[in-house]
C-alpha cells in the first residue's frame, strides 16, 4: 500500500478543479470563446450573444449593453482557458498511465480498500451534485417568488387606481343623470304648457354608443397602455403617503380628464366617406402619374396638386365636391419643366405657392395668373421638399439630396443661409408657432430640429427611425410626428430626447407615401395602396382606406393584392373631417371621416 500513497497525492493534485475564474457565470463550464464586456465582466460569446439579445444588460452588475458593440474578444482568457484544457487532458492521460502500470501490484486487500474509499467519494459527490441543484431550484423559486409579489403589488395598485377612479367616474355619472332628469322634465313641462305633444327622451345605448364600444374592444389593449401611460403619474402618488388627498384628487382628475379625451377621439370615427374622385392625369392611357404633393391654400379654398406629370393643378374645393359630374377640371394648371416633388402655400398671399423640383430648383409660383414670380436655383442635386414659414411670411425653406437646407426669401434674389445637414435631406418644415424653428428629416435616420439664429449646431437630433426619414409634421408648436421608410411613425417633443411613440400597421419600406396631420390625427400612405389613419394617444391604426386597383383604360381591374400601387400623397383640409389622398395612379380621392 505504501507502493501506491505517492502516486494517490500526486494524482489527488493533478485532478483538482478548474479555476473558478476560467468558468462562465452563466453556464458554469470551461469558458469557450471569451469575450469580455465593457463592465469588464467575461463569458462564453454564446452565451453573452443571448443574453444581450434577450436582456440588454450584464448579468454579473446589470449594466446596459445595448449591443454586441459592446462586447470584445478576451485573448488572454482564451490563451489560459487552452492551457487549462491541456492540462486537463495530460491529468487524464496521467491517470490511465497509473491504473494501467500500478494495478497489477496492488493485493486484494488493497483493492477493496480502494473501491470503499471510492465508493465514499461516490456518495460524497452525489450528496454534493442533489444539494447544488436544489439550492438551484430553490434559487429559481425565490427569485420567481419575489417577481410575482413586485407583480401582485402592481396589479393592486392598479386595481385601487381603476376603482377609484370607477367610484369618481359612477358620481360624476349620477350627477350628470340628475342634471338630465331635471331638464328633462323641464322640457316635458314647457312642451305641455305650450300645448305640444311631449317625446320619449332617448337613452344613451343608442347605435353609435354600441358601435363605440365595439370599436374600444378593437383597440383595447392599446387603451390599457395609453390608460396606464397617462395615469403613471398617479400611482405613484398613491404610493407616497405623504402626498395630500387633495393634492392627489386634482391630478386624478387631470389623468382622468386626458384619457377620456383620448378615448373619446380615438373611437369617434367609424370610417370613411367618398366625397369626391379626381384623375391627375388628362391621358386616359398614361399609368405613370403619380402625385408627390397635396396642400390646401390659408382659406382652405383651393388645393394643388403636383406630381412627375411636372404639372400643378388648382382645385376649386367647393366647386369639386357640390359637381356632380366624375370628370373635373383645375382652375389654374402651372407647368414646370421638370418633375415636382413638393409644393406650399404662403400663408398670407392668398395667390402665392411655391414648388421643389426634380432639378434642384425652388419655384415661386402666381397662383391667380399661373406664371412663375422667382426662381432659386442653388442646389447642386434633387430637391425633395420646399415649406413657407407661417410666421415670416417671407421665408421658404428647401431640403435637397445635396445634403443642404437653404433659406430664401420673397425678399431676395438668393439664398439666406445654409445648413449642412451630412446626408441627403428629404423633408422641411418650419414650426408653425415660430418664424425661426425648423424642423427636417434625412437619410442619417435622424430627425434634426434648429433655431436658424444659429446654424452651426441643432437645438436637438432626434434617434429612433431604422431607415432614411422621409416626412416631419408639427402637430402643435412642440410635438413632432415623422415619416420614415422603416413603415413606422413616430412621435417626438422638442423637449424630450427619446420617442414618445411610434405608430405602425401601415407599410413603407421604399416609396415617398404622404403624411398629414390635424393636430389630433394623423394620416399616412401605405405601399399596399391603402390610407391609414391614426389617432395620436394610440399606437395602432384607427381606419383604412383602399383604393381601386383601376390604372388605366387600357387595363381591366387589377387584383387587390397589387404591391405595385401605393398611395403617394395626403393632406389634411384644416379645421374639418376631410382628406385629400392620391395614389401611383394619379387617383385623387377627396374623403370625409364618419362618426
Amino acid at each position: 500500500m505504501s507502493a501506491t500513497s505517492t502516486p494517490s497525492r500526486s494524482l489527488k493534485r493533478q485532478h483538482s478543479p478548474p479555476d473558478n475564474d476560467l468558468l462562465c457565470p452563466i453556464c458554469f463550464e470551461l469558458i469557450r470563446e471569451a469575450h469580455i464586456t465593457r463592465c469588464g465582466h467575461t463569458f462564453c460569446f454564446s452565451c453573452i450573444s443571448k443574453c444581450v439579445e434577450m436582456h440588454i444588460k450584464c448579468p454579473k452588475c446589470s449594466a446596459t449593453l445595448p449591443d454586441m458593440n459592446s462586447v470584445f474578444p478576451n485573448f488572454l482568457l482564451n490563451d489560459l482557458v487552452q492551457k487549462q484544457k491541456i492540462k486537463s487532458a495530460q491529468d487524464s492521460d496521467g491517470l490511465r498511465d497509473f491504473v494501467a502500470t500500478e494495478s497489477q501490484n496492488l493485493s486484494l486487500p488493497d483493492v477493496n480498500l480502494m473501491l470503499e474509499v471510492l465508493n465514499q467519494r461516490k456518495h460524497l459527490l452525489e450528496a454534493e451534485s442533489s444539494v447544488a441543484q436544489y439550492k438551484l431550484l430553490y434559487e429559481f423559486l425565490k427569485d420567481l417568488m419575489s417577481r410575482k409579489e413586485a407583480q401582485l403589488k402592481q396589479i393592486s395598485q392598479e386595481v385601487n387606481l381603476v376603482s377609484r377612479d370607477m367610484k369618481q367616474v359612477e358620481g360624476i355619472i349620477r350627477e350628470v343623470d340628475d342634471r338630465r332628469n331635471r331638464l328633462t322634465r323641464a322640457v316635458e313641462d314647457a312642451e305641455t304648457a305650450a300645448g305640444m305633444e311631449t317625446q320619449k327622451p332617448t337613452t344613451l345605448d343608442t347605435a353609435c354608443c354600441i358601435q363605440r364600444k365595439r370599436r374600444l374592444q378593437t383597440h383595447f389593449d392599446d387603451f390599457v397602455e395609453c390608460f396606464f401611460t397617462i395615469r403613471a403619474k398617479d400611482l405613484m402618488l398613491n404610493k407616497d403617503n405623504k402626498v395630500k388627498s387633495t393634492e392627489r384628487e386634482k391630478t386624478l382628475e387631470k389623468g382622468l380628464e386626458l384619457f377620456k379625451e383620448n378615448l373619446v377621439k380615438s373611437s369617434r370615427y367609424s370610417g370613411f366617406k367618398c366625397l369626391a374622385t379626381l384623375n391627375f392625369s388628362s391621358d386616359l392611357f398614361n399609368n405613370f402619374t403619380i402625385v408627390s404633393s397635396i396642400e390646401f391654400d390659408k382659406d382652405n379654398e383651393f388645393f394643388a396638386i403636383s406630381g412627375v406629370t411636372k404639372r400643378i393643378k388648382v382645385f376649386d374645393y367647393n366647386a369639386v365636391i357640390q359637381d356632380v359630374v366624375d370628370v373635373h377640371y383645375p382652375c389654374v394648371e402651372m407647368t414646370s419643366p421638370s418633375k415636382i416633388s413638393c409644393v406650399s402655400w404662403n400663408s398670407y398671399q392668398k395667390n402665392v405657392l411655391a414648388s421643389s423640383d426634380y432639378e434642384g430648383t425652388v419655384t415661386v409660383w402666381d397662383s391667380s395668373t399661373g406664371l412663375r414670380s422667382k426662381t432659386y436655383q442653388e442646389h447642386e442635386k434633387r430637391c425633395w421638399s420646399v415649406d413657407f414659414n407661417e410666421v415670416d411670411t417671407r421665408l421658404i425653406a428647401s431640403g435637397s439630396d445635396d445634403a443642404k437646407v437653404k433659406l430664401w426669401s420673397l425678399n431676395m434674389e438668393h439664398s439666406v443661409t445654409c445648413i449642412d445637414a451630412k446626408a441627403n435631406v428629404c423633408c422641411v418644415k418650419f414650426n408653425p408657432r415660430s418664424s425661426c424653428h425648423l424642423a427636417f428629416g434625412s437619410a442619417d435616420h435622424c430627425v434634426h430640429y434648429y433655431d436658424l439664429r444659429n446654424t452651426k449646431e441643432a437645438l436637438a437630433v432626434f434617434k429612433g427611425h431604422r431607415k432614411a426619414v422621409s416626412y416631419v409634421k408639427f402637430l402643435n408648436k412642440e410635438d413632432i410626428v415623422s415619416a420614415s421608410t422603416d413603415s413606422q411613425l413616430k412621435l417626438w417633443n422638442i423637449n424630450k430626447p427619446n420617442c414618445l411613440r411610434s405608430y405602425v400597421g401601415h407599410i413603407n419600406d421604399k416609396n415617398f407615401v404622404g403624411l398629414a396631420t390635424d393636430g389630433d390625427y394623423v394620416a399616412c400612405g401605405s405601399e399596399n395602396n391603402s390610407l391609414y389613419i391614426y389617432y395620436k394617444g394610440l399606437s395602432k391604426h384607427m381606419h383604412a382606406y383602399r383604393f381601386d386597383t383601376v390604372r388605366s383604360m387600357l387595363e381591366r381591374e387589377r387584383s387587390e393584392d397589387d404591391t405595385n400601387e401605393f398611395v403617394s400623397a395626403v393632406c389634411w383640409r384644416q379645421l374639418s373631417r376631410v382628406l385629400v389622398a392620391a395614389n401611383s395612379q394619379g387617383i385623387i380621392k377627396i374623403l370625409e371621416l364618419q362618426s
